[in-house]
């Protein structure tokens, strides 16, 4: 009725058996299994490298800042200067503008035509030309003067422009601007530089665009400019404009002149006068006046939670309606701007000719 001793010992070493093989299982299974890809052409070695840690986040709330220096060194593999950043501007509130604070408030027209901005523009072809010009008109003035004097002295178009002069000058505002406007383009026919001068772009001192008779859209402008000048209106009150007519996909120039608060467009291609907020087809790019020559630049304007998508260089319009510019290049690396009539190859859309056209 009792096991054998031997049966006794048997079962003991089973139980030892499975008792191992438990613990033999139970360890392997705590091992982790080597990740086994089911595309094996298609894992690359980076794939099997264990993930960067995390970037520390800045939960400060602090604003970093840096140079350009700091930038250029890291990017050499240099050390990193130790230089202190010195902050331009900051401000408590939730609006970003580069309008200055005297122009009247957030959004605001600035004080130049278009509601833009305008910066000094570099050294360039267009400078060398207004130069030229300014040359050229200081003659002209000093021709007029003498004219009273010396009736010798006064040719045909010294004699005609001097008259334009009494006539805009006995009248005062918005009168005086449209008479100007009437006097010049009654004055001169509509000749590109290319077919006058052969040359693509030349521009010319009133006396002597009013000598041929004929002139571009500059030379009417410079000799509107003048004009006006001549007759009692302040400089500072007169921009010559260089830029794009929309509507006939063409490079223009023509001339503004401040008027109260309002800045009035003269065209060679009207004789009326309009503002500059009725005139939207014409996008002006550069301003020459008696402080030289400008770039103009739209107002960033900005504020928290309001959309930006309309904030653009004020060139932006041009680039945007895909157009070809007309600018032409001549041999001294100028440029022409292409009205009717000389319709030259283009060279690429927008600000991407300010390159050549500076």
């Amino acid at each position: 009725m009792f096991d054998r001793p031997e049966a006794g010992r048997l079962r003991v070493a089973q139980f030892g058996a499975a008792l191992l093989m438990l613990c033999i299982a139970t360890e392997a299974m705590a091992k982790p299994k080597a990740r086994k890809p089911i595309f094996d052409d298609l894992v690359t070695p980076s794939m099997l490298l264990q993930a960067p840690p995390a970037a520390r986040v800045n939960t400060t709330n602090q604003p970093r800042f840096f140079s350009i220096n700091s930038v250029l060194a890291k990017l050499d593999g240099k050390p990193i200067p130790s230089e202190s950043v010195r902050v331009a501007a900051a401000t408590a509130t939730p609006v970003i503008s580069d309008i200055p604070e005297s122009i009247g408030g957030t959004g605001s027209r600035t004080s130049e035509p278009y509601g833009l901005l305008s910066f000094r523009a570099p050294e360039g072809a267009l400078w060398r030309k207004w130069r030229a010009v300014e040359q050229d008109i200081a003659k002209d003035t000093a021709s007029l003067a003498a004219c009273p004097d010396d009736a010798s002295k006064c040719d045909e178009a010294t004699q005609r422009f001097g008259n334009m002069i009494g006539d805009v000058r006995g009248r005062t505002g918005r009168a005086r601007i449209e008479a100007a406007n009437r006097l010049v383009n009654g004055a001169i026919r509509y000749t590109s530089d290319l077919v006058q001068h052969g040359v693509l772009d030349q521009w010319s001192a009133p006396l002597a665009t009013l000598a041929s008779g004929r002139g571009d859209c500059e030379d009417y402008a410079i000799a509107k400019y003048v004009l006006l000048r001549e007759s009692g209106v302040p400089q500072g009150d007169l921009r010559i404009l260089l830029g794009r007519d929309r509507a006939a996909r063409e490079d223009h120039a023509v001339l503004a002149v401040k008027d109260g608060g309002s800045w009035i467009i003269l065209d060679n291609r009207t004789m009326n006068t309009a503002e500059d907020t009725a005139t939207n087809h014409f996008v002006p790019l550069f301003a020459v006046d008696q402080a030289g020559v400008s770039l103009f630049a739209s107002p960033y304007f900005s504020q928290s939670g309001a959309s930006q998508s309309g904030v653009s260089p004020a060139s932006a319009d041009v680039s945007a309606n895909g157009w070809a510019s007309d600018v032409n290049l001549d041999s001294d690396g100028g440029a022409s701007w292409g009205d009717a009539g000389m319709n030259m190859p283009g060279l690429g859309g927008g600000m991407a000719q300010i390159p050549f056209l500076l």
